[in-house]
């Protein structure tokens, strides 16, 4: 199909020659001789490519290039003009144009130039639509999970893909799904964009797994004709996921652990280190402290994968998922052989569900593949042999109750158990024991302090720390009368029975407000189970932040906030940092963002050296933009991305270099504030040149682009006592906070009185005393 061209030029010769030019070229051409034409062609044409002047009479081809980024910020834009100046082709590139052409125009280079941005255009296409394919095949929502098993590997894998760091390791039998878990957390993850590479350690042959996987030079062995990258290589920036790695040769498990460690590889014959940036994915369904024993698998390397460990019980183990998994898989197939969804009788429905599925998701489907294909309604177990640990596993299932095996430290129940039960009472009683030492109850389990977190986090027993500290306090014999003392506040049921606790938690510098009033009961509903909560913890927190159950439908959702709980960066009860934060803002984000990467560095300029806090223009719960830059007033050189306005070159420190304040940077555009300081009174901050003391650079919420409300930027450097005697501290307007009756918009605050940058008159007065009040008055 011919493409599609919108000529955009005032010149009637010029429009009727390229589009008689390249319309013999094979072009579809539209042209238009103004704005207003232009943008109707953009509604009607749906052109592939615009070329436009720069100089349009009264209008400007920059115009042009802005209208058609708002309609489709993909489809590209060549600037063409006489006027070949660097001012005009840096803007008209910085707004985005896809190329920069001077007149007169030399038709033959014009052709090439169109070529190039259509195949770019077309090209970026292309991979948009196969990153959203495997968006939508792999995401969280079409993994089945009804059992509690699949839930809590699914909450677990959610958890994972929010950051970009973290060596993976997916355990299960073969059909388990480990696949599409690994899938699910890359397109799931901020590496989703940049390459998945696969790979199955059983697949290649073993002489040829070291090649596949780090690549070769030119000469390395017989065949190699010439250098290839490797799946490392190949993935950098993404996800390389590494199936049935228990199989890996030890001699090549060395080499994995070095590339895990370091990010850094050899090809085979090189001599010079690559280094990547890429997240591993490791799955098997060896039994890896087993082949550790038997010295088939390295144990460092074995706890070198097991950082982020993701379990998927077998089919057989969780019946909850087997009928769902029917209803999805008959859907997709109906969809695939372009059939009617067939209905299967109870009977058979019960047939599936009782069924072990040796071969787990993978055999169900194969076997409702056959079943559509040959129209059957009645389901036939495949006879196949069936590996050793599953008929084991169907022996002891259905071998008559028994009592403890000689040589057995545990009995087995004649019901049976769940193992992950038994898990999560040791790791209970062991911090129950331990008194909430997390140290000591790994101790006395067998474990690393690391492993028994993990199983904390698994378990959900992090914030249950506090709760199991309180109830070995009541067990104790310790009273809530004898143990706390009196209250002004009004009577709740919970704080009454958890005086002392709550009075300590009230006394802590930025308590939480249900906590600061008293009122124990909003969030804790059983008095003798503080770890009951009244609802989950994060619809809880909504139900009273309700600008944060709405920040939850805004189009860019921060990941920590969207899929983990409201205690990953906050603490429930009491805090020393600002908005009840576990810790400062920086220490925050850098678990999950590492500013020295160089894809943070990339898009921040260069910087990874920062300053402030990222809350000072990025949003830690939602936004509408993409990169959740606060929503605001954003400062014009910030808004269009022209940093270098105010910013020199970063230098090798990572540090953000600044042109000189501020003659060479806010002076530049606020030209009227270049003589303020020849009145005879200046404010100090505005003397001193610094204006980021009291405006955001980047993006603010409020007016002037100030950080804070006025009076907090005040009050930080004059006595706080000012507001008790000030001449107004008790006037009606400023107690009320009405808006100013002299400023249209504008609240009653120090500025309606006092200019903040300089002024004639002491103490920075914008009029004579008796003027300002006549001035609200008279009106």
């Amino acid at each position: 199909m011919a493409s599609k061209i919108l000529i955009v030029d005032d010149e009637e010769l010029i429009r009727w020659s390229l589009s008689q030019d390249l319309t013999n070229s094979g072009y579809k051409t539209v042209v238009a001789a103004d704005l207003a034409e232009a943008e109707a062609a953009l509604e009607t044409e749906n052109p592939d490519v615009v070329l436009t002047d720069l100089r349009l009479g009264r209008d400007s081809g920059l115009d042009v290039l802005k209208a058609a980024r708002r309609g489709n910020p993909e489809l590209p834009v060549v600037i063409m003009t006489a006027f070949a100046d660097l001012a005009s082709a840096v803007e008209a590139l910085r707004e985005g144009a896809a190329d920069y052409i001077s007149k007169p125009l030399q038709l033959a280079g014009l052709k090439i130039t169109l070529k190039r941005v259509l195949e770019t255009a077309q090209f970026k296409r292309r991979l948009d639509r196969a990153h959203q394919k495997g968006v939508d095949k792999y995401n969280f929502a079409s993994i089945v999970a009804e059992s509690p098993s699949m839930k809590e590997a699914l909450a677990m894998a959610k958890k994972i893909s929010a950051s970009p760091f973290g060596t993976v390791l997916i355990l299960g039998e073969s059909g388990c799904g480990k696949d599409r878990f690994a899938r699910a957390i890359h397109y799931g993850s901020p590496r989703a964009f940049e390459p998945f590479m696969e790979i199955s350690c059983t697949a290649i042959p073993d002489n040829l797994l070291e090649s596949e996987l780090f690549g070769y030079e030119k000469g390395s062995f017989t065949g190699a004709v010439g250098q290839k990258k490797g799946l490392f290589e190949i993935a950098d920036g993404g996800t390389i996921f590494l199936n049935e790695i228990g199989h890996m040769p030890m001699a090549l498990q060395g080499k994995i652990l070095r590339a895990l460690e370091d990010k850094t590889f050899k090809r085979v014959g090189g001599r010079d280190d690559i280094t990547v940036d890429v997240r591993v994915i490791a799955a098997t369904n060896e039994d890896l402290p087993k082949a550790v024993a038997e010295g088939r698998f390295r144990q460092d390397l074995y706890y070198r994968i097991n950082v982020l460990t993701i379990s998927l019980k077998p089919l057989r183990e969780r019946k909850e998922d087997v009928l769902p998994l029917v209803d999805r898989l008959l859907t997709k197939l109906s969809a695939e052989m372009l059939k009617s969804k067939p209905r299967f009788s109870p009977e058979t429905l019960e047939q599936f569900q009782s069924y072990k599925w040796p071969g787990n998701v993978r055999e169900l489907r194969n076997v409702l593949e056959r079943m559509m294909i040959l129209d059957e309604m009645e389901f036939h177990p495949v006879a196949a042999a069936q590996p050793a640990h599953i008929a084991r596993a169907q022996v002891a299932a259905e071998a008559p109750p028994s009592v403890k095996e000689e040589g057995s430290s545990v009995a087995l129940p004649p019901e049976g158990l769940r193992l992950e039960d038994v898990e999560k009472d040791l790791v209970v009683q062991a911090l129950k024991r331990s008194g909430g030492n997390q140290q000591k109850a790994a101790q006395s389990l067998g474990l690393s302090r690391d492993a028994l977190r993990r199983r904390m986090e698994k378990f959900g027993l992090k914030e249950a720390i506090g709760a199991l500290l309180l109830l070995i306090l009541l067990a104790a014999g310790a009273s809530a009368g004898d143990w706390f003392g009196g209250s002004k506040i009004a009577k709740d049921a919970f704080r009454s029975a958890n005086e002392a606790k709550a009075k300590e938690l009230m006394e802590k510098k930025n308590p939480h407000a249900p906590v600061k009033s008293g009122e124990c009961s909003k969030c804790h509903a059983d008095v003798k189970d503080p770890a009951k909560l009244t609802q989950e913890l994060k619809p809880l927190c909504l139900s009273c932040h309700a600008a944060r159950a709405e920040d939850m439908k805004k189009a860019t959702v921060h990941p920590a906030f969207k899929d983990m709980d409201c205690s990953t960066c906050h603490q429930s009860h009491a805090s020393d940092n600002a908005h009840l934060l576990n810790s400062p803002v920086k220490e925050l984000c850098a678990t999950c963002h590492d500013t020295k990467s160089e894809p943070i560095a990339k898009a921040h300029h260069g910087i990874s050296v920062f300053e402030g806090d990222c809350t000072d223009c990025h949003s830690p719960h939602a936004s509408k933009s993409l990169k959740l830059i606060v929503e605001g007033k954003e400062h014009i050189p910030f808004g269009s991305r022209s940093c270098e306005m105010c910013h020199a070159k970063t230098g090798a420190d990572g540090k953000a270099a600044l042109k000189k304040a501020p003659e060479e940077t806010c002076f530049v555009c606020h030209s009227d504030f270049r003589k303020l300081d020849k009145n005879p009174v200046v404010h100090s901050p505005f003397a001193s040149g610094d204006c980021t003391t009291c405006h955001n650079p980047h993006v603010s919420a409020r007016g002037s682009l100030i950080r804070k409300p006025l009076s907090d930027i005040c009050f930080g450097c004059h006595d706080e006592t000012l507001k008790n005697n000030h001449p107004i501290a008790r006037h009606k307007t400023s107690n009320e906070a009405k808006p100013d009756p002299r400023r249209k918009d504008k609240p009653f605050n120090c500025a309606s009185c006092h200019n903040p940058h300089a002024e004639r008159l002491p103490k920075l007065l914008r009029a004579e005393f008796s003027t300002l009040c006549e001035e609200c008055h008279n009106k």
